[in-house]
Protein backbone atom coordinates (compact mmCIF):
# COMPACT_ATOMS: atom_id res chain seq x y z
CA UNK A 1 0.00 0.00 0.00
CA UNK A 2 2.63 2.36 1.00
CA UNK A 3 4.49 2.02 -2.53
CA UNK A 4 1.41 2.94 -4.41
CA UNK A 5 0.09 5.27 -2.65
CA UNK A 6 3.40 7.47 -1.17
CA UNK A 7 4.41 8.40 -4.93
CA UNK A 8 1.01 9.33 -6.18
CA UNK A 9 0.35 11.70 -2.75
CA UNK A 10 -2.46 9.17 -1.82
CA UNK A 11 -3.32 9.21 1.73
CA UNK A 12 -1.68 6.81 3.84
CA UNK A 13 -4.28 5.88 5.86
CA UNK A 14 -7.68 6.23 4.19
CA UNK A 15 -9.40 4.76 2.38
CA UNK A 16 -8.70 1.11 3.06
CA UNK A 17 -7.26 -0.88 0.61
CA UNK A 18 -8.54 -1.14 -3.16
CA UNK A 19 -8.32 -2.17 -6.08
CA UNK A 20 -6.28 -0.01 -8.21
CA UNK A 21 -8.08 -0.97 -11.55
CA UNK A 22 -12.00 -1.22 -10.20
CA UNK A 23 -11.62 0.61 -7.28
CA UNK A 24 -13.33 -1.92 -5.16
CA UNK A 25 -12.64 -2.26 -1.47
CA UNK A 26 -10.58 -5.43 -0.51
CA UNK A 27 -11.85 -7.48 1.87
CA UNK A 28 -9.89 -8.59 5.01
CA UNK A 29 -9.24 -12.03 3.48
CA UNK A 30 -7.72 -11.04 0.25
CA UNK A 31 -5.26 -8.61 2.17
CA UNK A 32 -3.48 -11.36 3.86
CA UNK A 33 -0.08 -11.02 3.13
CA UNK A 34 1.00 -13.88 -0.07
CA UNK A 35 -2.04 -15.74 0.70
CA UNK A 36 -4.78 -13.85 -0.51
CA UNK A 37 -2.74 -13.21 -3.49
CA UNK A 38 -2.02 -17.02 -3.99
CA UNK A 39 -5.83 -17.84 -3.43
CA UNK A 40 -6.99 -15.19 -5.91
CA UNK A 41 -4.61 -16.26 -9.01
CA UNK A 42 -2.69 -12.65 -8.94
CA UNK A 43 -5.81 -10.98 -9.79
CA UNK A 44 -8.93 -9.11 -8.27
CA UNK A 45 -11.91 -10.79 -7.29
CA UNK A 46 -14.25 -8.29 -8.57
CA UNK A 47 -13.32 -7.14 -11.76
CA UNK A 48 -10.48 -9.51 -12.94
CA UNK A 49 -8.02 -7.21 -13.13
CA UNK A 50 -3.96 -8.34 -12.74
CA UNK A 51 -2.16 -7.22 -9.06
CA UNK A 52 0.74 -5.83 -9.64
CA UNK A 53 3.89 -7.36 -9.16
CA UNK A 54 5.27 -4.72 -6.10
CA UNK A 55 2.60 -6.12 -3.77
CA UNK A 56 3.45 -9.89 -3.78
CA UNK A 57 7.21 -9.26 -3.83
CA UNK A 58 7.30 -6.85 -1.25
CA UNK A 59 5.18 -9.40 1.20
CA UNK A 60 7.69 -11.95 0.41
CA UNK A 61 10.32 -9.51 0.78
CA UNK A 62 9.17 -8.92 4.14
CA UNK A 63 8.77 -11.79 5.84
CA UNK A 64 12.17 -12.93 4.88
CA UNK A 65 13.50 -9.52 6.76
CA UNK A 66 11.34 -10.66 9.69
CA UNK A 67 13.02 -13.61 10.21
CA UNK A 68 16.32 -12.96 9.66
CA UNK A 69 15.53 -10.06 12.59
CA UNK A 70 13.99 -12.82 14.87
CA UNK A 71 17.10 -15.07 14.18
CA UNK A 72 19.33 -12.43 15.19
CA UNK A 73 17.82 -10.86 18.03
CA UNK A 74 14.41 -12.93 18.97
CA UNK A 75 11.49 -10.83 20.32
CA UNK A 76 12.71 -7.62 21.66
CA UNK A 77 13.19 -4.20 20.13
CA UNK A 78 15.92 -4.61 18.50
CA UNK A 79 14.54 -6.65 16.03
CA UNK A 80 11.09 -4.50 15.86
CA UNK A 81 13.88 -1.67 14.35
CA UNK A 82 15.55 -3.93 12.48
CA UNK A 83 12.45 -5.29 10.28
CA UNK A 84 10.80 -1.81 10.20
CA UNK A 85 14.25 -0.45 8.87
CA UNK A 86 14.73 -3.30 6.41
CA UNK A 87 10.96 -2.91 5.38
CA UNK A 88 11.33 1.08 4.66
CA UNK A 89 14.57 -0.09 2.47
CA UNK A 90 12.32 -2.45 0.75
CA UNK A 91 9.62 0.12 0.10
CA UNK A 92 12.39 2.62 -1.37
CA UNK A 93 13.54 0.20 -3.53
CA UNK A 94 10.55 -0.58 -4.94
CA UNK A 95 9.37 3.22 -5.32
CA UNK A 96 12.54 3.79 -7.10
CA UNK A 97 12.12 1.11 -9.96
CA UNK A 98 8.60 2.13 -10.63
CA UNK A 99 9.02 5.61 -10.24
CA UNK A 100 12.63 7.09 -10.71
CA UNK A 101 11.76 8.76 -7.00
CA UNK A 102 13.04 8.40 -3.75
CA UNK A 103 10.60 10.30 -1.39
CA UNK A 104 11.81 12.28 1.71
CA UNK A 105 8.88 11.46 3.94
CA UNK A 106 10.29 7.92 4.22
CA UNK A 107 14.46 9.05 3.35
CA UNK A 108 14.13 11.90 5.95
CA UNK A 109 12.36 9.69 8.40
CA UNK A 110 14.23 6.65 7.98
CA UNK A 111 17.44 9.57 8.75
CA UNK A 112 15.64 10.97 12.17
CA UNK A 113 14.76 7.57 12.75
CA UNK A 114 18.20 6.05 12.95
CA UNK A 115 19.13 9.48 14.53
CA UNK A 116 16.93 9.11 17.30
CA UNK A 117 17.13 4.92 17.84
CA UNK A 118 21.24 5.05 18.06
CA UNK A 119 19.77 7.05 21.57
CA UNK A 120 18.29 3.82 22.50
CA UNK A 121 19.69 1.22 25.20
CA UNK A 122 20.26 -1.55 22.96
CA UNK A 123 19.77 -5.16 24.67
CA UNK A 124 21.60 -7.63 21.91
CA UNK A 125 20.11 -10.74 20.68
CA UNK A 126 20.57 -14.09 19.80
CA UNK A 127 22.85 -13.71 17.01
CA UNK A 128 23.26 -10.12 17.49
CA UNK A 129 27.45 -10.34 17.47
CA UNK A 130 27.69 -11.68 14.09
CA UNK A 131 25.27 -8.55 12.94
CA UNK A 132 27.06 -5.18 12.10
CA UNK A 133 26.23 -3.68 15.70
CA UNK A 134 23.91 -0.55 15.61
CA UNK A 135 26.07 2.84 16.33
CA UNK A 136 25.99 5.11 19.16
CA UNK A 137 25.09 8.82 18.36
CA UNK A 138 28.35 9.87 17.70
CA UNK A 139 28.34 7.05 14.91
CA UNK A 140 25.41 7.65 14.03
CA UNK A 141 25.73 11.72 13.37
CA UNK A 142 29.40 10.89 11.70
CA UNK A 143 27.72 8.05 9.20
CA UNK A 144 24.37 10.20 8.71
CA UNK A 145 27.26 13.30 7.14
CA UNK A 146 29.35 11.03 5.52
CA UNK A 147 27.19 9.15 3.43
CA UNK A 148 25.27 12.33 2.19
CA UNK A 149 28.44 13.92 1.52
CA UNK A 150 30.13 10.95 -0.24
CA UNK A 151 27.41 10.76 -3.06
CA UNK A 152 27.08 14.52 -3.27
CA UNK A 153 30.27 15.12 -3.75
CA UNK A 154 30.51 12.28 -6.41
CA UNK A 155 27.48 13.67 -8.17
CA UNK A 156 29.26 17.24 -8.18
CA UNK A 157 32.81 15.36 -9.79
CA UNK A 158 30.42 13.70 -11.97
CA UNK A 159 28.46 16.85 -13.35
CA UNK A 160 31.83 18.61 -13.50
CA UNK A 161 32.89 15.10 -15.94
CA UNK A 162 30.06 14.51 -17.59
CA UNK A 163 27.86 17.80 -17.74
CA UNK A 164 24.68 16.08 -16.13
CA UNK A 165 23.89 14.40 -12.97
CA UNK A 166 24.58 11.09 -12.01
CA UNK A 167 23.12 11.15 -9.27
CA UNK A 168 19.56 12.48 -7.54
CA UNK A 169 19.89 14.28 -4.02
CA UNK A 170 17.22 11.37 -3.04
CA UNK A 171 20.24 9.00 -2.96
CA UNK A 172 22.53 10.97 -1.11
CA UNK A 173 19.26 11.19 1.55
CA UNK A 174 19.07 8.06 1.46
CA UNK A 175 22.78 6.91 2.29
CA UNK A 176 22.29 9.06 5.07
CA UNK A 177 19.65 7.39 6.57
CA UNK A 178 21.62 4.17 6.30
CA UNK A 179 24.42 6.21 7.70
CA UNK A 180 22.69 7.10 10.84
CA UNK A 181 21.53 3.26 11.48
CA UNK A 182 24.60 1.30 10.41
CA UNK A 183 27.32 4.02 11.18
CA UNK A 184 30.25 5.60 9.71
CA UNK A 185 31.97 2.28 9.73
CA UNK A 186 28.91 0.34 8.00
CA UNK A 187 29.26 3.08 4.83
CA UNK A 188 31.54 1.45 2.79
CA UNK A 189 30.03 -2.27 3.48
CA UNK A 190 26.83 -0.50 1.93
CA UNK A 191 29.00 1.63 -0.85
CA UNK A 192 31.46 -1.12 -2.36
CA UNK A 193 28.49 -3.91 -3.36
CA UNK A 194 25.99 -1.29 -4.30
CA UNK A 195 28.12 0.36 -6.89
CA UNK A 196 29.79 -2.98 -7.84
CA UNK A 197 26.39 -4.61 -8.75
CA UNK A 198 24.73 -0.90 -9.99
CA UNK A 199 27.44 -1.12 -12.69
CA UNK A 200 27.08 -4.76 -13.85
CA UNK A 201 23.58 -4.57 -13.80
CA UNK A 202 23.63 -1.19 -15.64
CA UNK A 203 26.41 -3.15 -18.25
CA UNK A 204 24.12 -5.57 -18.74
CA UNK A 205 21.19 -3.33 -19.29
CA UNK A 206 22.93 -1.53 -21.88
CA UNK A 207 23.84 -4.92 -23.66
CA UNK A 208 20.41 -5.88 -23.84
CA UNK A 209 19.22 -3.47 -25.16
CA UNK A 210 17.06 -2.12 -22.19
CA UNK A 211 19.08 0.93 -21.32
CA UNK A 212 21.47 3.74 -23.03
CA UNK A 213 24.07 5.24 -21.39
CA UNK A 214 22.47 8.61 -21.20
CA UNK A 215 19.47 6.70 -19.82
CA UNK A 216 19.68 6.82 -15.76
CA UNK A 217 19.16 3.61 -13.73
CA UNK A 218 18.11 4.25 -10.05
CA UNK A 219 20.61 3.67 -7.59
CA UNK A 220 18.11 3.03 -4.60
CA UNK A 221 17.46 -0.56 -5.36
CA UNK A 222 21.29 -1.01 -4.83
CA UNK A 223 22.04 1.21 -2.18
CA UNK A 224 19.07 -0.49 -0.55
CA UNK A 225 20.65 -3.95 -1.45
CA UNK A 226 23.58 -2.71 -0.29
CA UNK A 227 21.80 -1.71 3.05
CA UNK A 228 20.25 -5.32 3.99
CA UNK A 229 23.41 -6.63 3.38
CA UNK A 230 25.96 -4.45 5.48
CA UNK A 231 23.80 -5.19 8.23
CA UNK A 232 23.28 -9.11 8.22
CA UNK A 233 26.65 -10.17 6.27
CA UNK A 234 28.73 -7.43 6.05
CA UNK A 235 31.18 -8.27 9.13
CA UNK A 236 31.39 -12.18 7.93
CA UNK A 237 32.73 -10.02 4.35
CA UNK A 238 34.68 -7.54 6.69
CA UNK A 239 36.94 -10.43 8.54
CA UNK A 240 37.86 -12.34 5.21
CA UNK A 241 41.51 -12.30 4.76
CA UNK A 242 43.30 -9.11 3.26
CA UNK A 243 40.12 -7.16 4.84
CA UNK A 244 40.17 -7.72 8.47
CA UNK A 245 41.13 -4.76 10.13
CA UNK A 246 41.05 -2.23 7.18
CA UNK A 247 39.95 0.94 8.31
CA UNK A 248 36.15 1.54 7.81
CA UNK A 249 35.56 -2.29 7.67
CA UNK A 250 35.44 -2.98 11.59
CA UNK A 251 34.06 -1.70 14.77
CA UNK A 252 37.69 -0.78 16.11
Amino acid sequence: MLVYRLPRGLALDKPGSFCPVCRTPIGWRSNIPLVGFLLQGGRCAHCGGRIHWRYPLSELLCALLALAAWYAFGASPEAIATLLFCAALVALALIDVEHGLLPDRLTLGLLWAGLAYSLAPKSGGAAATALLPFPGPGQAIAGAIAGYAFLWLFNRAWRILRKRDGLGLGDCKLLAAMGAWLGLNGLPLVIVPAAVVGALSGLLMIALGRASVSQPIPFGPFLAAGGVFALFLGPDVALLPGLAGAPGLTGS
